[in-house]
């Protein structure tokens, strides 16, 4: 013997007025579009290579940045220093 299980029934079909998903991603105050930001805005992990490659980049732009005139004519005056520091000692 089976039971048969009760069915809710009414004469009109039941509509719910929920929000579709883009809908709540469209309203920037929502749970779901604050949640998506805040997955995007997630500090990501860089792998090794990522972070040697960074590394080298840093070291060339830094290098690049102390290829300016001022910069090589205080290797030169530095440069001729040693050299008459030099010439004196061997007198």
């Amino acid at each position: 013997m089976s039971r048969i299980k009760k069915k809710r029934t009414s004469p009109k079909p039941i509509f719910l007025d929920i929000p579709r998903r883009s809908e709540k991603l469209a309203d920037p105050d929502s749970y779901e579009s604050r949640k998506r930001r805040n997955q995007e805005q997630k500090k990501k992990h860089k792998s090794v290579y990522e972070k040697a490659r960074e590394a080298e980049l840093a070291a060339e732009s830094a290098q690049q940045q102390r290829d300016t005139p001022l910069a090589d004519k205080i290797r030169r005056l530095k440069r001729a220093e040693e050299a008459r520091k030099a010439a004196a000692e061997e007198k």
